[in-house]
């Protein structure tokens, strides 16, 4: 018998019995070539032959097309693998994960293409759903999981700062023993205006001192640059993120049409990569130095006209910059 399969079964008994059963048998039937999925010993050996990181592509970039469409879509363009949305209106309902992301996972496997990460919206641990999908993408494959944006600060009227420091290191903390137990690392998002997310020293003052295994980052270059209004803002933020680090979202920020650069003030706005303030080769050169080799998840937080021409543009940058970073 087959490791995976053992181990599914254990994930399926641990998270509801009949009822997940249920499901399991729905989800074996939907998916044919079950039989063939990775085994987490295949996955593993994957992951320490890697010397590079990998390129995958947020699959919120297309939102319109239907999951069974996008393993040949993604994979005909190149990418090596996904960055998967579990999440309301995403690809994988996370009140249908059972069936939906075994399906997912199965379709892009065969398209031989990795899942390495799923997208999420939680916030916390004990959200409906968040543990069974914790549990769950980590059986499948999955070694990241990113949480959703924090709401701003003050955004309860008259609610004291400490008391809210107080309630996220209660969730933080709950977080890195849910993703302990479920095997996954949960990575909180840099994200401009959020709160923890703003500013990575606030964010790490916030961690629990331990379980760096279990909890870290997902760093994004253009938030950093967009909160500080600053093309340098990054750099000091990805020091501070680089011992956490597990993935990056790779997007860019530029100033918008019509500004003059030298004006002060200005608040960048997302663009396609290349096109904005971001030096991505010295970005890059920082993450060879920090022997970084997670997924690097491509997303697009603006409207471009032909997303997938801009797509296609966006990886053959990034792949540029990699092979100057990583020379083979």
């Amino acid at each position: 018998m087959r490791p995976f399969q053992h181990s599914r079964r254990t994930a399926l008994a641990a998270l509801g019995g009949a009822a997940l059963a249920a499901g399991n048998a729905l989800a074996q039937e939907a998916a044919p070539g079950f039989d063939q999925r990775l085994t987490p010993e295949e996955i593993a050996k994957r992951r320490k032959d890697r010397v590079r990181p990998l390129l995958c592509v947020y699959s919120g970039c297309f939102a319109k097309l239907p999951v069974a469409l996008l393993p040949e879509t993604v994979a005909g363009m190149g990418f090596d693998g996904v960055d998967l949305t579990v999440m309301p209106g995403g690809h994988v309902d996370p009140s249908k994960y059972m069936v939906q992301m075994d399906r997912a996972f199965q379709m892009f496997q065969d398209a031989s293409l990795e899942v390495p990460m799923i997208s999420t919206t939680y916030t916390s641990a004990s959200q409906p759903f968040a543990y069974q999908v914790f549990y769950v993408s980590a059986e499948f494959g999955a070694r990241f999981c990113k949480l959703g944006a924090f709401p701003p600060p003050n955004t309860v009227p008259g609610q004291n700062p400490a008391f809210r420091a107080a309630i996220l290191k209660a969730d933080l903390n709950q977080l890195a023993a849910s993703s302990l137990q479920c095997r996954i690392t949960s990575l909180i998002p840099n994200h401009a205006g959020s709160y923890p997310g703003r500013s990575m020293p606030e964010l790490d003052a916030l961690m629990p001192a331990a379980g760096r295994a279990v909890l870290g980052y997902c760093f994004d270059p253009a938030q950093s640059v967009i909160e500080s209004r600053s093309p340098d803002g990054w750099e000091s933020e990805l020091r501070v993120a680089l011992p956490r680090l597990g993935a990056v979202s790779l997007a860019d920020a530029g100033i918008p049409a019509g500004t003059p650069k030298d004006q002060p003030g200005v608040t960048p706005a997302p663009c396609p990569l290349g096109e904005g303030i971001i030096d991505w080769k010295k970005f890059f050169a920082a993450l060879r130095e920090a022997n970084f080799r997670g997924p690097i998840s491509i997303r697009q937080d603006y409207q471009p006209r032909n997303a997938f021409a801009t797509l296609t543009k966006d990886l053959a940058f990034a792949r540029a910059r990699i092979d100057e970073a990583w020379p083979v």
